[in-house]
C-alpha cells in the first residue's frame, strides 16, 4: 500500500512537473510569439515610416522638379517676350556726356506726332555705316531712336552694290552712305513719292572760320561736295568739323517729306554779302524748310520759292535785280510771297534797294541804335536788348516775354501804318531813351567810339511792310517784306545763345508769314562728338566692371547656396 501511495505520489509529482514544464514552454513560446509580433509591428512601423519618408522625399523631389521646370519655362518665355519687345522697341542707355545718341525733348515730341508712314533707307550695310566714323555711328543710333519713338517710321540698311535694283527706284541714283527719307501719297489722283536725301556732309557742321575762308575764296561746302563728293570732302576737310548736324538734318528731312505744303526759301547772293547766315539756314532746315541759294546777278528766282532772303549785300542791286524782287513778290498779281531783307552798318549806299523798300513804306536809316539805359545794353551801348517785341506771329514762342539781342543795328523807319492795301508795322523796338549815332573804330585798339546823336527816342530794329489783296472767296492774301536793321539779329552766335530767344522768334515769325505749322519752339542745337564711341568716364567704367564681374556672380552664388541648404534639410 505504501508503495502504491508512493507511486501515486511520484506520478502526481511527475504530472505536475510536466504540466509546469508545458506551461513554461507555453509561456516562452508566447513570449517568443509576442516578441516576434513586436518585431513585426516594429518592422511594419519602420517600413511605414520609411515608406512615408520615401513618399515625402518623392513628393518634395517631384515638387522641386516641377518648380524647376516651371521656373525654366518662365525664364525662357520671359526671354522670348522681352526679345520680341526689345526688337520692336529697343532699349538703349546713352552714357555719353552730351547724350549724343539721344534726341532732344522737342525733337522727340515732333517725331511722336508724325502720322505718315516714313521709310528711311541708308545706302550702306549697317556694319559699314556705323563703322565709318563717330558721326555716322551717332546718325545710325538717331535713326533707330526715331523708329523706336514712332511706329510710322521704319528704316533699312541697303548695300548699294549688292542691291542695285533698289537704287533704280529713285530719280537720282543714290550714292554710297547716302540716307533717303521717303513717303508715298496721292495728289490729284496720282501716286507720288516724296523724298529728301541726307549726305555724309549734311551730318556734320564745319566751324565758321573755315566756312568764311571758303567763302572769301569763292567756294562753299556745297560746291565742293557737288564736285568731289561727300566722302572726299570729309577726308580732306574733316579736321574742320566742330559738331554733329545729324539731328537737324534728320528732323528737317522728316518735316520735308511729311509736310503736305513744303516751304522753299532761297538765299540771294552775288552782291558781296556781308553775312553768311549759315546757322540761320541750318535753323530753317531743321524746322522743315527747303533751303537753297542762287546768284541774283545771273539767275532767276525759282518759281517754287516762297521766301527770299537778301543777306546784307555790300553793294547795291542793279535795277534788273530789283525788278526780280518786285516780280517775285507780286507773283503775277496773286501775291502770297515773303521776303527778308537784312541791312548792315557795313553796307555801301544802296539807292535802288532803298527805292524798292519805299514801295512797302519802309526805310533803313543811318547810324546804329544805342541805349542810354545801362540795363538795356550789354558791354557797349550799341549792343542792345530789345525792349518791345510785337505779338504778331508769336504762335510758336514758348515764352510771353522773349529776350531779343542785337548789335550795330541800323534804325528801320515805318513811313505809314496804312495806305490803301499797303500796311506797315514795327515788330522790334527800343525804349524811348534810345538814340542813333554814327560809330568810329580805333584802328590800333579796335575800341568803338560812339559819335554825336542823330535821332533820339523810340527806334525800330525790325519792321514789316505788306501788300494785300482780296481773293474771290473774300479771303486776304499778303506779300510781306520783313526788314532787319542788322545781320546780328540772325548771327550764328545770337541764334545759338540760350539766354536769348532770337532763333525761336524769327522762326515763329517766318512760320506765321508763310502759314507753316510746326512744333512749338522746336529748335535743335548741334552736338559735339569727341572721344570714343562709348564715351563713359572712369567712374562709370568701374561701376559696370564691379557690377557684372563681382556683384552679380556673388548674388547668384549666395542664392544657390541658400536654396541647396534648405532643400537638404527638408
Amino acid at each position: 500500500m505504501d508503495n502504491m501511495d508512493n507511486n501515486e505520489s511520484v506520478e502526481k509529482v511527475s504530472a505536475s512537473s510536466a504540466e509546469l514544464l508545458a506551461d513554461v514552454l507555453k509561456d516562452e513560446k508566447k513570449k517568443l510569439e509576442d516578441k516576434a509580433d513586436d518585431n513585426k509591428d516594429k518592422k511594419k512601423k519602420k517600413d511605414k515610416k520609411e515608406a512615408k519618408g520615401t513618399a515625402k522625399k518623392l513628393k518634395h523631389g517631384t515638387m522641386a522638379t516641377i518648380l524647376t521646370c516651371v521656373f525654366v519655362a518662365l525664364v525662357v518665355l520671359l526671354n522670348v517676350v522681352t526679345t520680341m519687345i526689345f526688337d520692336r522697341y529697343p532699349i538703349t542707355i546713352d552714357l555719353t556726356s552730351d547724350k549724343i545718341y539721344s534726341v532732344t525733348e522737342k525733337t522727340e515730341k515732333y517725331v511722336k506726332s508724325v502720322d505718315t508712314d516714313v521709310l528711311i533707307t541708308v545706302f550702306a550695310s549697317e556694319e559699314a555705316f556705323e563703322g565709318y566714323n563717330s558721326y555716322t555711328k551717332q546718325a545710325s543710333e538717331l535713326i533707330k531712336n526715331y523708329a523706336k519713338l514712332n511706329s510710322h517710321i521704319t528704316y533699312r540698311f541697303v548695300d548699294i552694290d549688292s542691291n542695285p535694283e533698289i537704287a533704280k527706284d529713285y530719280e537720282e541714283k543714290p550714292s554710297a552712305y547716302e540716307i533717303y527719307f521717303e513717303t508715298e501719297g496721292e495728289a490729284d489722283g496720282k501716286k507720288i513719292k516724296r523724298t529728301k536725301s541726307v549726305g555724309l556732309v549734311d551730318l556734320v557742321k564745319f566751324n565758321d572760320e573755315f566756312l568764311s575762308q571758303m567763302s572769301e575764296s569763292g567756294y562753299s561746302i556745297e560746291m565742293l561736295t557737288e564736285q568731289y563728293g561727300d566722302m572726299n570732302v570729309l577726308y580732306y576737310y574733316g579736321s574742320y568739323v566742330e559738331s554733329s548736324n545729324a539731328e537737324q538734318a534728320f528732323t528737317s528731312a522728316l518735316m520735308t517729306v511729311t509736310d503736305p505744303n513744303p516751304i522753299y526759301v532761297t538765299f540771294l547772293t552775288g552782291s558781296s554779302e556781308l553775312a553768311q547766315l549759315t546757322y540761320f539756314q541750318s535753323l530753317l532746315e531743321a524746322n522743315g524748310y527747303n533751303v537753297d541759294s542762287i546768284d541774283i546777278t545771273t539767275q532767276d528766282i525759282p518759281e517754287r520759292t516762297d521766301v527770299i532772303v537778301v543777306p546784307a549785300p555790300r553793294a547795291d542791286y542793279t535795277p534788273q535785280d530789283v525788278e526780280k524782287l518786285s516780280n517775285f513778290l507780286n507773283n503775277d498779281g496773286n501775291l502770297g510771297k515773303q521776303m527778308i531783307y537784312v541791312a548792315s552798318y557795313g553796307q555801301q549806299e544802296t539807292p535802288n534797294l532803298d527805292e524798292f523798300l519805299d514801295e512797302y513804306g519802309l526805310a533803313v536809316g543811318e547810324g546804329v541804335i544805342c541805349e542810354s539805359d545801362a540795363a538795356r545794353y550789354y558791354n557797349e551801348p550799341c549792343t542792345t536788348i530789345i525792349d518791345y517785341v510785337s505779338d504778331n506771329y508769336d504762335q510758336d514762342m514758348h515764352t510771353d516775354s522773349p529776350k531779343i539781342i542785337s548789335t550795330l543795328c541800323r534804325p528801320v523807319t515805318v513811313k505809314f501804318q496804312e495806305q490803301g492795301m499797303n500796311y506797315c508795322e514795327a515788330y522790334l523796338s527800343s525804349t524811348s531813351s534810345a538814340y542813333s549815332a554814327m560809330l568810329s573804330v580805333n584802328s590800333s585798339t579796335g575800341q568803338i567810339a560812339i559819335g554825336d546823336k542823330i535821332e533820339k527816342g523810340k527806334l525800330n530794329y525790325a519792321a514789316v511792310g505788306s501788300k494785300a489783296k482780296f481773293t474771290d472767296d473774300n479771303d486776304t492774301v499778303y506779300s510781306n517784306v520783313l526788314v532787319l536793321g542788322s545781320e546780328a539779329l540772325l548771327s550764328d552766335y545770337y541764334l545759338q545763345h540760350n539766354r536769348y530767344q532770337n532763333s525761336e522768334y524769327f522762326v515763329s515769325v517766318l512760320n506765321g508769314m508763310t502759314g507753316k505749322t510746326t512744333v512749338k519752339g522746336l529748335t535743335i542745337q548741334p552736338k559735339s562728338i569727341t572721344g570714343n564711341v562709348f564715351d563713359i568716364n572712369e567712374s562709370q567704367k568701374s561701376k559696370l566692371k564691379w557690377t557684372f564681374c563681382l556683384i552679380v556672380p556673388v548674388c547668384v552664388l549666395v542664392i544657390g547656396i541658400v536654396v541647396w541648404v534648405r532643400r537638404k534639410n527638408k
